[in-house]
Order: C-alpha cells, then structure tokens, then sequence
C-alpha cells in the first residue's frame, strides 16, 4: 500500500503568508513613517523677529518776562514820576520788555491805581518811541491818552503782543495831566503799577 504525504499548510496558506510578509507589511510600514512625518512638521517653532524704538529726551521750555533787565515781581520804574504837575504838563520814560526764557510769548499789560480824584485825569500814551523826559516820539503808538482808573485798571496792552525768545522791545509811556483838569485835583496824589503778563505764544 503506498502513503500519500499530507501537507503540513493548508493548500494556498504558504503563498498568502508569502504575501503578506513581502507586500503587506512594507505597505504598513509605509504608512506609519508618512503619519509620523507629518506630526513632526506640526510641532516645529515659527521663526520670530522683534525690534525696539527708543524716543529721544523730552523737556520743558521757560517763560521769563524781564523789565528793564529785571525778572522780579516788582521792578522799579523810578523815571516816571513827577511831582507839582500842572494842567498839559508830562513825564515820560522808556521801560524796556524783555523775553529771557526758552520759548516765545505774547504779553498784554494794565496800570492799576489807587483810589484818587486825580487818577483820571492823568492820561497814559504807550508806544514803542522814544523817551526825551517830558515826551514820547516816533515809533508805533499802543495806547492814546487812556485815562487811569481810580481804584481800578486801565487796560492800556489788551491785544497781546508777541515776543520772540531772547528778544526785546522799548515801551515808552507818556502820563499827561489833563489840560482841563480842575482845580479839585490839586494836592492830590496817586500810585499806577503797570502790571504786565506773559504767556506762551
């Protein structure tokens, strides 16, 4: 009697198990190297850049009104005065305004008196003239004959007038008696401060 030999495998199994260890798995292998690439892309930094701009230094500017090269809160204007005034009679002298601070200005300007019969009868020419002792000539004439006020101001600079940094101007003031003064103001007196003010232009 002869034998026949069994195959260990069943028929096919071997090719398929040929098949899948030649084809099968490189496919998966494959596979997996592609997903694994991709999740490396994903986590890489973004490239950045970044810069700084520094300013420059800030600081603040100055406003000094000097008279007659003084920059004090009251500053004497001794030459203009005069005492035993009659009727038409005058004074005048020149004060000089000056911008001693860092930036530009403009300045307006009031005479405040005291409380006198006299006050307005005593009238105040400004100009940028000139100044003889008894009157003010040339120049641009800034007030005209503005009486003062008794116990009160006269506005004798009310429109602002601009004055560069480091510059200066005269102001002549001329103060005249009324020529029709009456004779209630003799022996009479009366105290005028000319209050300027200066703010940046």
């Amino acid at each position: 009697m002869s034998r026949s030999e069994i195959p260990s495998t069943p028929s096919g199994l071997g090719s398929r198990a040929r098949s899948l260890m030649s084809g099968g798995k490189p496919r998966a292998i494959a596979s997996l190297g592609i997903v694994l690439g991709l999740g490396a892309i994903g986590t890489l930094a973004a490239w950045s850049d970044s810069s700084t701009a520094t300013s420059g230094v800030f600081s603040t500017g100055s406003v000094d009104l000097q008279l007659n090269g003084s920059s004090g809160p009251d500053v004497a204007f001794a030459t203009l005065t005069k005492t035993g005034m009659m009727p038409g009679t005058s004074v005048a002298a020149a004060l000089p305004v000056q911008n001693m601070g860092s930036v530009p200005f403009t300045y307006t300007m009031v005479a405040n008196s005291t409380s006198s019969v006299l006050a307005p009868q005593l009238k105040v020419l400004v100009s940028t003239g000139t100044s003889n002792g008894t009157a003010c000539s040339g120049g641009t004439v800034i007030a005209n004959n503005v009486p003062l006020a008794s116990g009160g101001a006269a506005h004798l600079i009310p429109t602002a007038r601009p004055l560069a940094s480091g510059a200066s101007e005269s102001l002549c003031f001329q103060v005249t008696l009324d020529s029709a003064a009456s004779t209630a103001v003799q022996n009479q007196t009366v105290n005028t401060s000319f209050n300027f003010h200066a703010t940046t232009a």
